[in-house]
């Protein structure tokens, strides 16, 4: 799709783009240059070859390009040319989606079905690892993290992780459209999706995608005290032990304590994070490496690796398990301060208003950067980021309006 908006983009006879777009442009750059480091032999990490190593980091970076078109097709449309209206009900649609996919993954985790591009594509395509996970549908992951094979959600998204991060992400925009509800069979209808959206984010068994909705559930109360809203305080209080409550009597609440009592994955990302922030420092601190890369062996010794027996001894690809040592391994440390540079500056026409409907837009931001530690971002989630940011864009430039025409009104008055 960012094909056909970048062409209207490009008929336009001015483009505008946000305040501290330049950091996203030096980030953009830093992106291209890692085509020049993809091959360069690091000691201790596997030694590439091959045109194949092109793939994962030409798909990437399209992906930003089409991120980046998104954002300014945004930005440079008006409300009565694409109203904000119909793309938060679009989110909102999407997170309707991803809670029947939760239901989906849980319960009809055994079916799968190949995609239009698995069928017409050749099968040396087909059998690339990363492209396969890209265009074959899934409904689930099948992972033993408590001990035994139980199914996580992903659908309609590549991970279970994936599943988690465009739930937290979406969750904003389908509360959003609350406002927009006149009836009363419809404000039921939000109540019952919200319920039963419950559930799904429990057995997904995603600690990342809890800890995100925590700290952005705390975020909105500290929000609305800070700005006196006391009674909606208390009444997000009362909800929360009216569901805390209501997980205690359902089987929901052990599924909880069993997750939180295997770790399953800390060491190992742990182990993954250090050597990680070691290899960029000491190798290529500056623009990283371009793409992912595997490390000799196992965490402990080069000897050792993944055999027949046993897949998982060899440890993921450095820059893997979360976005922000994907942008540390990829774009080195200048890489990854562009990127959060550029986010943060665009949030901050949201962080100090209490606007209606420009408030929530910054939660999504709250959420990402929440989970970006632990979770594989580059993906859908970023494209439901620079959605985010290109509304608070829009909503910038109609607040720079109508100042702008406050002050004329004002120089209209004075005689």
């Amino acid at each position: 799709m960012s094909i056909p908006l970048g062409y209207y983009l490009l008929r336009q006879r001015k483009i505008l783009v946000p305040s501290g777009f330049g950091f996203w442009l030096l980030f953009l750059a830093v992106i291209l240059i890692g085509f020049l480091v993809l091959w360069t032999p690091v000691p201790g990490l596997v030694a590439e070859s091959g045109i194949a190593r092109i793939l994962p980091w030409a798909y990437r970076a399209l992906w930003f390009g089409a991120v980046t078109v998104v954002l300014l097709f945004i930005g440079n449309t008006s409300e009565k040319q694409f109203p904000r209206k119909w793309l938060i009900f679009l989110m909102g649609w999407l997170f309707i989606l991803t809670v029947i996919g939760g239901y989906a993954g849980q319960f009809l985790w055994q079916y799968e079905f190949p995609s239009f591009l698995e069928m017409i594509l050749p099968r040396s395509l087909r059998s690339n690892v990363f492209l396969n996970s890209l265009i074959h549908p899934g409904l689930a992951q099948i992972q033993d993290i408590l001990g035994y094979p139980d199914p996580r959600p992903k659908a309609p998204f590549e991970y279970a992780n994936s599943w988690g991060a465009n739930f937290g992400l979406l969750l904003p925009f389908y509360l959003m459209t609350y406002r927009y509800t006149r009836h009363a069979g419809h404000r039921i209808a939000f109540v019952l999706v919200l319920l039963a959206a419950i559930p799904p984010v429990i057995f997904s068994l995603n600690r990342g995608l809890w800890a995100g909705l925590g700290v952005m559930a705390l975020v909105i109360v500290v929000r609305m005290a800070i700005t006196g809203r006391w009674f909606a305080v208390v009444g997000a209080g009362a909800t929360a032990i009216v569901l805390y409550i209501g997980l205690l009597v359902t089987p929901l609440w052990e599924t909880i304590q069993t997750r939180l009592e295997n770790p399953h994955s800390n060491e190992g990302r742990s182990n993954l994070a250090g050597i990680t922030m070691e290899t960029v420092l000491q190798y290529s601190p500056l623009i990283g490496f371009g793409a992912t890369r595997s490390r000799q062996g196992n965490f402990f010794s080069i000897a050792s690796g993944a055999t027949a027996d046993c897949h998982q001894c060899s440890p993921p690809q450095l820059g893997t398990q979360g976005s922000f040592w994907f942008l540390i391994f990829c774009t080195g440390f200048l890489g990854a301060g562009l990127f959060c540079a550029f986010m943060l500056r665009r949030t901050v026409p949201v962080i100090t208003r209490s606007d209606s409907w420009a408030t929530p837009l910054l939660y999504p931001v709250v959420f990402f950067f929440c989970v970006l530690p632990v979770y594989d971002l580059i993906g859908s989630p970023l494209m439901i980021l620079m959605i985010t940011l290109g509304l608070v864009w829009r909503y910038e430039q109609e607040k720079k309006t109508q100042l702008v025409a406050a002050q004329l009104a004002t120089a209209e008055a004075v005689p």
